[in-house]
């Protein structure tokens, strides 16, 4: 499989601090412990690093598209998060109780982070969201691309009809996926 390094990206300009404390995933996209590129990617600096991960989730009370719906997704993923990162990872959910009460909790976290990582996604308030938590934090933040399983920088322009892109991902996937995915 070809290295996570081609999905990755710095967001800001701020070194890396291996003198401090832990890595912080920001996990807002790829909830999940399992087939996450972000998580991957923090467990990885830790490695390097020799210390410990801290994963961080928040669920804040006003974002966007709130409703019961999604917040009840993300607890039930919350538990399972908890569960998955026993004995692996320091887990800190943070369901936020009222607007705003969770502002400068990244940065927080973030002040003896050796490295923080999130995902990327080009949508949604997140983008905005991940610049501002980049202004906030005095270390390299990585935005981490598991969009898919080609990652979304590969593809260099819009492909206006599926048999198009499938032309196109047929020939770029190959280094992305294990040789034996595909028969």
């Amino acid at each position: 499989m070809k290295h996570l390094a081609a999905r990755v990206r710095a967001v800001n300009d701020a070194p890396i601090r291996p003198q401090r404390t832990h890595v912080l995933y920001w996990m807002t996209v790829a909830r999940r412990c399992d087939h996450n590129f972000g998580l991957e990617r923090a467990a990885e600096h830790a490695r390097a690093l020799r210390c410990p991960l801290v994963v961080f989730e928040a669920l804040r009370c006003n974002h966007p598209y709130a409703s019961a719906r999604l917040s009840r997704f993300v607890l039930d993923g919350m538990r399972d998060n908890a569960r998955a990162c026993a004995g692996r990872a320091v887990y800190f959910p943070y369901l936020e109780p009222s607007a705003r009460a969770g502002r400068g909790l990244l940065a927080a976290l973030a002040q003896h982070a050796c490295v923080v990582v999130t995902d990327e996604f080009p949508t949604y308030f997140l983008p905005s969201q991940m610049m501002r938590g980049a202004a906030l934090v005095d270390v390299r933040l990585e935005a981490v691309d598991g969009n898919g399983l080609l990652p979304l920088s590969e593809a260099d322009r819009v492909w206006p009809t599926a048999r198009g892109f499938r032309s196109f991902l047929h020939k770029r996937l190959g280094p992305y996926v294990a040789p034996d995915a595909f028969p």
